[in-house]
């Protein structure tokens, strides 16, 4: 019994000592780094890959760049962030990455908006023609939408007896004169007569029955209610008229456009029906309220159409050309969104770029106002920072800090 415990333990003890044989060794470091917690005074570091480390100046064994001494106050472990996360270039390096930099400026702000809306009719001009007395429509000069209409012109003739009535009563009163004329005559100016056809009554022949109907207002019509025969009564709608000796540009822009936008600015205005020409209008109105679903206002502008070069409901577009006083700026392609807000990469000195919080302003064509985080005359990166971005997140993850930089 004794035997076979001492060969199972035999047996045993050699299959572990196979086992361990097998596993593949630790990796040696190269003579002279220390482990990753044994940052001592004297020892140096790779700024581009702070886990390298080593007793004596040398060489990454990652990068190739030069070890730098590491102060005698580091011995942290990798997961303490440092000061401000930079990222640390060689010169030749910057050159092959393609690092640039621009500094701050201090200058106007440009912005262009760019719109598309509809050239319509100027809803303060739309007029209605009515029928001024009740009667048979028995004949139209014009009822087709598009036709248009001019003040006291001829548009229909009509068969009522009201007139008929009124202007025998206007007949009699020329022999006695006096109240009972200017009553006669104020019966027939409701009733839609001009003066010229009442002081013609006297003339008309007793078989002629039908009065001439004449606009009171101009323009074009948009909508016809009447045909040849339609009996009408008094107040009736016959027409909808439309001036379009001027228009209206209307468009939308959204919340964040509005503050480029103001009162009796320039609008340039061109058109697909006639290609190659703009035109030139100022803003008019801007809606006070905004819409709730798209967070939107509208814009109208006044269009002058009196030679009638443009047409109703046309669709436009707009270019506003706007500028700010003088604001501080950096080009929009310095900016980097993380989801812990917009930044910048700084450069602290050649070389060494340190990311920078920073809130923004307006945007404009090719800049960013700056509000907070920078001033004038430092110099960001504005090629190369996502690079320099990509890099300082795997120094953070390195030292075991996946926060901050990573979001």
């Amino acid at each position: 019994m004794n035997g076979k415990i001492i060969l199972v333990a035999v047996l045993a003890g050699t299959g572990g000592w196979l086992a361990a044989s097998l596993l593949p060794s630790p990796p040696a470091r190269p003579p002279g780094t220390l482990a990753p917690a044994e940052a001592v005074a004297g020892s140096y570091q790779c700024p581009m890959h702070p886990w390298v480390k080593a007793t004596k100046a040398g060489q990454c064994t990652i990068c190739g760049m030069n070890l730098t001494p590491v102060d005698g106050s580091e011995t942290r472990d990798l997961a303490a962030p440092m000061a401000g996360d930079p990222v640390i270039l060689p010169l030749d390096r910057v050159r092959i990455t393609g690092v640039r930099t621009v500094a701050v400026g201090v200058q106007p702000l440009r912005r262009t908006l760019r719109v598309t809306g509809m050239i319509g009719e100027d809803e303060t001009r739309h007029g209605i023609v009515c029928a001024p007395v009740e009667g048979r429509i028995d004949g139209l000069a014009m009822n087709c939408e598009g036709q248009g209409l001019h003040m006291l012109e001829p548009f229909a003739t009509v068969f009522s007896r009201t007139l008929l009535e009124a202007a025998s009563d206007y007949r009699r009163s020329l022999k006695t004169g006096g109240t009972a004329l200017e009553e006669a005559t104020r019966v027939l100016l409701q009733d839609g007569l001009e003066p010229q056809q009442i002081t013609a009554i006297p003339t008309r022949q007793p078989e002629d029955i039908h009065f001439g109907l004449l606009a009171h207002l101009s323009g074009t019509i948009v909508k016809s209610y009447v045909n040849e025969g339609q009996y009408v009564f008094k107040g009736q709608k016959l027409f909808e008229l439309a001036d379009l000796s001027r228009l209206w540009f209307e468009f939308t822009v959204y919340e964040q456009d509005l503050p480029w936008l103001h009162r009796y600015q320039t609008v340039f205005i061109t058109m697909p029906s006639l290609p190659g020409e703009a035109y030139q209008a100022k803003i008019d109105f801007i809606e006070p309220s905004l819409a709730e679903g798209t967070r939107s206002a509208r814009v109208r502008v006044v269009v002058e159409n009196r030679d009638g070069r443009f047409r109703n409901n046309t669709l436009a577009q707009g270019m506003v050309e706007t500028e700010t006083p003088a604001v501080m700026t950096v080009p929009r392609s310095a900016i980097l969104w993380p989801g812990n807000g917009p930044r910048v990469y700084v450069e602290a000195t050649p070389g060494t770029y340190e990311p920078r919080t920073v809130t923004l302003g307006r945007s404009g064509d090719t800049d960013w106002e700056i509000l907070e985080g920078l001033h004038a005359g430092e110099r960001v990166v504005v090629a190369g920072n996502f690079l320099l971005d990509s890099q300082a997140q795997l120094n953070r993850e390195a030292r075991g800090d996946a926060t901050g930089m990573a979001e």
